[in-house]
């Protein structure tokens, strides 16, 4: 993208993720929690990249599509065409395996299409992903229920996969009329229902902060999310709360619906308690009553997978009505929503690959072209220099190429335990000092690979007894050529002048820590 070349940047976007336009644009982009950058002052734009390659390549990467010679002996039938139904149907299709999708819908794209509001992503935009997919030959069938599983079987279908989705509403055991807040957006954005009033939505989730924003927007004179906790434990990605409070939703915190009648909301006030198993504190009642006006109240308290479904199929499912990725009948998968309850695209995405995986029989193989890759120096050149996302085609110049140099438990560490180690063909490997860690934590918090690199970096020990007092695998020098090393179990004694069972690999290390880095324990 630093370079101009939106076709080859969209192409290999493509190679894992088949919703270029869908992910550039609603994406949750978790991926930018876990950027580097954020140790500087803000991460990457990866979303807004991928939605610029998108826009400017995709005319050449469909273009460039050519269709694959067919496979014998496999059919893929997909029931759902939302984003993990699209996504399965485009590795598949990318493969030569024959594929068709039933939707009972009247068109293609699940919840991003029918469900989420046009302000936020247009069916123009969702019309490119279906189109990319459909550069692949998939048969769309849309309109009707899918036939059933032995239906499919007969008519050929080697492998099927659910991926229905979570449209069931969640229960929200009060008083009163309550709309499930799936089906009510979806009535809304069809221009089936007038929205006026008062309205609360109930829950504090995604999907809450969409209907609360389209409520809003669609005519509501005032719109109230009612939360059992406080904006900080709001499982809502923190963005979504942002573009919330900024359309003018109200907040009702420590908040739980008790009843809704006579144009009111009854609700009981809230305390946080213990934290719960997920680390948020848990609301404790308090007993005391206050009332919030209401005319129409929104269940957005985590939708449901159609179970009704997957019984009239003989599939098994769990506690939550939820079947497992592999059903128990034979060549029956499901996937996204359907076996995870509410997720992510990115969630969904991953799931269809997996299915694509199973069916084709191996992983899919791509090369990362050379204008992709950075040198060392280069990346090492961005360490330490702050700089402000300005543009997302100037992106490149912020991003850290952490899988060309990452180093932060080096750079991170106060007490300089952590050592990059120059090898001989120019690699760098991470050596920890044990006499010099304290260990505070900070090469843990900085860590982008939910690592631990004061107790899994290869240590350097200065003492046998610091040897002894630590479980770190890692060396000992013991004088002339002899070395303590730990590997798994208990360490052992070596003499680096003769023969021995270590791994060349790490008697390199070894080797170079004493020749370069002597001054490291002497």
């Amino acid at each position: 993208m630093r370079k101009g070349l939106y076709g080859p940047a969209l192409k290999l976007i493509t190679e894992k993720n088949p919703l270029p336009f869908l992910t550039g644009t609603i994406c949750a982009h978790r991926c930018q929690n876990k950027c580097s950058r954020n140790f500087y002052e803000e991460s990457v734009h990866i979303r807004d990249t991928k939605l610029v390659a998108a826009n400017k390549g995709y005319g050449a990467l469909m273009a460039s599509i050519k269709k694959p010679a067919k496979v014998a002996g496999k059919k893929a039938a997909i029931i759902g065409g939302g984003p993990t139904g699209i996504s399965a149907a485009y590795f598949l299709g990318r493969a030569g395996i024959e594929t068709t999708i039933f939707e009972r819908e009247a068109c293609l794209g699940g919840v991003p299409r029918h469900v989420i509001p046009s302000f936020r992503i247009a069916n123009e935009t969702i019309e490119k992903d279906i189109a990319l997919m459909q550069k692949y030959d998939v048969e769309v069938k849309c309109g009707a229920p899918a036939p059933s599983v032995d239906e499919l079987k007969k008519m050929g279908y080697t492998h099927i996969l659910f991926a229905v989705g979570a449209w069931k509403p969640g229960k929200l055991n009060i008083e009163g009329d309550v709309a499930g807040a799936i089906q009510w957006m979806k009535g809304v954005k069809a221009g089936h229902i007038s929205v006026r009033g008062n309205v609360v939505v109930i829950g504090a989730g995604n999907t809450a902060m969409d209907a609360a924003r389209l409520a809003k927007r669609s005519g509501a004179e005032n719109v109230t999310i009612v939360y059992r906790r406080t904006k900080k434990y709001m499982p809502a990605d923190e963005h979504e709360l942002a573009l919330a409070i900024a359309d003018g939703v109200s907040f009702a915190e420590l908040a739980a619906p008790v009843k809704q009648a006579d144009g009111k909301l009854v609700c009981e006030k809230m305390v946080l308690g213990e934290a719960d198993a997920s680390g948020r504190r848990s609301p404790v009642a308090t007993g005391e009553m206050f009332e919030i006006p209401c005319d129409l109240v929104i269940s957005a308290v985590g939708e449901q997978v159609d179970d009704a479904l997957m019984a009239a199929n003989g599939i098994e499912v769990d506690k939550k009505g939820r079947p497992a990725f592999r059903t128990n009948i034979e060549g029956v998968y499901a996937a996204g929503d359907a076996t995870r309850g509410p997720a992510t695209v990115v969630e969904g995405i991953a799931d269809a690959a997996r299915f694509a995986e199973e069916v084709i029989g191996e992983p899919h193989v791509y090369e990362i072209p050379a204008a992709a890759y950075i040198t060392t120096a280069d990346a090492v050149a961005k360490k330490g220099i702050l700089k402000m996302a300005e543009c997302a085609c100037c992106e490149g110049n912020r991003c850290l190429q952490c899988s060309t140099v990452c180093e932060n438990c080096v750079d991170s560490c106060p007490n300089r335990a952590n050592v990059a180690i120059e090898m001989l063909d120019g690699s760098h490997q991470i050596l920890h000092i044990d006499k010099m860690c304290n260990e505070c934590g900070n090469c843990t918090q900085f860590c982008p690979y939910a690592s631990e690199p004061c107790h899994d970096k290869f240590t350097l020990f200065q003492t046998a007894e610091d040897m002894v007092d630590s479980h770190n695998a890692g060396v000992l020098f013991l004088g002339d050529d002899k070395v303590r090393v730990r590997t798994f179990g208990e360490p052992k004694d070596y003499d680096l002048s003769k023969d021995n069972d270590l791994p060349a690999e790490l008697e390199t290390l070894i080797v170079t820590i004493r020749d370069k880095y002597s001054y490291l324990f002497n």
